[in-house]
C-alpha cells in the first residue's frame, strides 16, 4: 500500500485534482461545499508533501533521533509547510475574509514563520515568546478575544489576559502532543471536525467550512506520518503543530457558541480541547514537582517522554493503539460538548463535572502506573 500511495504519478494527480477542486464553484448544499473544500485541502497537502520533504532534506531541516525521542531515523521535520500552504490556498480562493478571519490567518502565519525558522536554526524561548505576543496583538486588534468580563476599562485587560493564556496554552499543548506518528494529525482531524459540528449546530456556516478545510489538510498529512510498520516520511514540525494549534485555538475564541453567558459559551471549546489541556496541566505540574522546569524558558524548551501518549505506551499500548485511545477520548469529550450547547445550565455543570471526575481518575491511574515502574 505504501508503495502505491508514494508513487510520483499518484502525488501529481492528487496535486492537480486538489488545485482544480480548490477553485470556487457554486454548489447547492452546505455539506457538499464542505466536502469539496476538505477534499481539496487533503489532496493539496498530500500532493505537495514530496516537494516539502525534498526541501527539508536540502536545507537540513531533519529531526535527529536521541534518547528523548521515539523515532530511530533522521526524519524531515517541516511537513507542516504543505498543510499550511493547502489551508491558506483553499481559504484564499473560497472565503471572503472578515476582519476576524484576517486576524486569525495573519497571526497564525506569524507564529508559523517563527516556528519554521525554529525548525531550521532553533530560536530562543525569548524570541518565540515575543513572536507569539506580536501575533496576539494582531489577533486582538482584529476583535478576536474572549469576553469573560464586561468590555469596560477594567474588564478588557482581563479579557485580553484570558485570551493570551488560552491561545498560547492550547498552541503549546497541541505541540506537546506531537510526539508519535499520526497523533497530532489525527487529533487535529478530530478537533476540527468537532468544532465544525459545533459551528453547524450554532448556525455559523463559514466557521463550519473553515474547520472542514483544516480537517481535510490534516487528513492529507497522515499518509506520510501515520506509519507504524516503517518510519514516517515526515513530521509536522513546530511549523505545523504551532500553526494548527494556534488557528484551532483562535477559531474557538472567534466562534459565537452561546448567548446565554460565558460558562455555557466556553464550556463546549473547553471540553473539545480538554485532552490537550489535561496533558499540559498534568505534565507541567509533574515537571515542576520533580524540579525539571523552573521558568518559562525551561517549560518551552523541555522535551521529555512523560506526556499522555508516552504514559499510555508504558501501560502497554502500541503507538497505533495510543493514537486511537487519545482520539476516541477527544471524541467522547467533544460529543458531550455538542450536547451541552442546547442544554440547560444544570446540563452544562453536570457534563463539566463528569469530565473533571474522569480526568481525576485518569490522573490517579497514571500516578499509580508511575509508582509501579
Amino acid at each position: 500500500m505504501y508503495e502505491l500511495i508514494d508513487r510520483p504519478v499518484i502525488r501529481s494527480v492528487a496535486l492537480l485534482a486538489g488545485l482544480l477542486l480548490s477553485f470556487p464553484v457554486h454548489l447547492s448544499g452546505l455539506f457538499t461545499t464542505g466536502a469539496k473544500l476538505a477534499i481539496a485541502s487533503a489532496l493539496l497537502t498530500y500532493g505537495l508533501m514530496p516537494m516539502v520533504i525534498a526541501f527539508a532534506k536540502k536545507v537540513g531541516a531533519m529531526d535527529i533521533p536521541d534518547a528523548r525521542r521515539v523515532h530511530t531515523e533522521p526524519t524531515p521535520r517541516i511537513g507542516g509547510v504543505a498543510l499550511l500552504i493547502s489551508v491558506n490556498l483553499t481559504l484564499l480562493l473560497n472565503f471572503n475574509y472578515s476582519v476576524e478571519l484576517k486576524g486569525i490567518c495573519i497571526s497564525a502565519l506569524i507564529v508559523a514563520a517563527l516556528s519554521f525558522w525554529d525548525d531550521l536554526r532553533e530560536l530562543s524561548a525569548k524570541i518565540k515568546l515575543i513572536g507569539q505576543m506580536l501575533a496576539l496583538l494582531v489577533l486582538m486588534a482584529s476583535d478576536v478575544y474572549v469576553t469573560v468580563a464586561p468590555e469596560t476599562w477594567w474588564g478588557m485587560p482581563i479579557n485580553y489576559l484570558v485570551t493570551a493564556i488560552w491561545i498560547i496554552g492550547i498552541t503549546n499543548a497541541f505541540n506537546f502532543l506531537d510526539g508519535i506518528n499520526g497523533l497530532a494529525g489525527s487529533l487535529a482531524v478530530a478537533v476540527c471536525a468537532l468544532m465544525g459540528m459545533l459551528a453547524w449546530h450554532t448556525g455559523q456556516i463559514y466557521m463550519l467550512l473553515l474547520c472542514l478545510s483544516l480537517a481535510g489538510a490534516a487528513v492529507g498529512f497522515l499518509p506520510d506520518n501515520a506509519r507504524y510498520d516503517r518510519p514516517a516520511r515526515t513530521f509536522l514540525g513546530d511549523v505545523g503543530s504551532t500553526y494548527l494549534g494556534w488557528i484551532m485555538a483562535a477559531v474557538a475564541v472567534m466562534g459565537d457558541w452561546s448567548s446565554e453567558g460565558a460558562l455555557k459559551a466556553y464550556s463546549a471549546p473547553l471540553l473539545i480541547f480538554s485532552v490537550m489541556i489535561f496533558d499540559m496541566i498534568y505534565t507541567t505540574v509533574a515537571r515542576i514537582s520533580r524540579g525539571d522546569v523552573k521558568n518559562f524558558k525551561e517549560w518551552i524548551d523541555y522535551v521529555g517522554r512523560d506526556h499522555l501518549h508516552h504514559r499510555l505506551m508504558k501501560m502497554g499500548c502500541s503507538p497505533a493503539q495510543t493514537v486511537v485511545v487519545v482520539v476516541v477520548l477527544s471524541l467522547i469529550m467533544g460529543l458531550a460538548a455538542l450536547a451541552l450547547v442546547k442544554g440547560s445550565i444544570i446540563t452544562v455543570v453536570l457534563l463539566l463535572a463528569q469530565s473533571i471526575i474522569f480526568y481525576l481518575f485518569l490522573t490517579i491511574l497514571m500516578l499509580w502506573q508511575g509508582r509501579r515502574k
